[in-house]
């Protein structure tokens, strides 16, 4: 299992927080995610061989989220 930890500037609310945690669960691979609002930061835990950052960076920014790399 690989980590990748990144911040949403743009996630202000539990809505967004829920709105980017939703997208990623459903990405084949996932195994956790971990989404806060109040500092913008997700972690998102997955199998590598099933799924790369740049997919979950995708669909963040496919839901007009910004997405900043650590």
């Amino acid at each position: 299992m690989k980590e990748y930890s990144f911040k949403v500037p743009s996630m202000h609310d539990e809505a967004s927080a829920k709105e980017i945690r939703s997208a990623i669960v459903g990405m084949r691979g996932i195994e956790d995610v971990d989404v806060n609002y109040e500092d913008g930061s997700v972690n998102v835990y997955f199998d590598q061989n099933q799924v790369v950052e740049d997919k979950i960076k995708y669909v963040i920014e496919k839901k007009g989220f910004k997405v900043k790399n650590l």
